[in-house]
């Protein structure tokens, strides 16, 4: 917000919705763009994404975790087990319980 209402002209990273920009994920799907100025989609990302299955993967990992949410053992396992940084199913279910426990102690 500085670097909009002060003009700063520098590049900020912001979440914007998808609108065909990247065209393996849905358009009401969150984008993550760099831009001068102002939020605006980067339409080069249409044909220039270099890694289209690791964007799904993301996008399809961002969907279930939200999704999992409300508390929902086996989504989360999902959303874990697809997601690109855990290992395996085993790592995922170690992850869940940690997580978990955080989760209940916090609520």
């Amino acid at each position: 917000m500085n670097s909009i209402y002060n003009d700063k002209r520098d590049i900020q990273p912001v979440n914007i919705r998808n609108y065909g920009a990247i065209a393996s994920i849905p358009d009401e799907s969150a984008n993550e763009s760099g831009h001068q100025r102002r939020a605006k989609t980067n339409q080069h990302w249409r044909s220039a994404s270099s890694s289209p299955r690791l964007v799904q993967q993301i996008n399809s990992f961002e969907r279930i975790a939200a999704e999992a949410v409300t508390g929902d053992y086996h989504k989360a396992l999902v959303a874990m087990t697809i997601n690109p940084i855990v290992p395996s199913d085993t790592i995922a279910k170690k992850y869940w319980m940690k997580c978990s426990k955080r989760i209940k102690e916090t609520c």
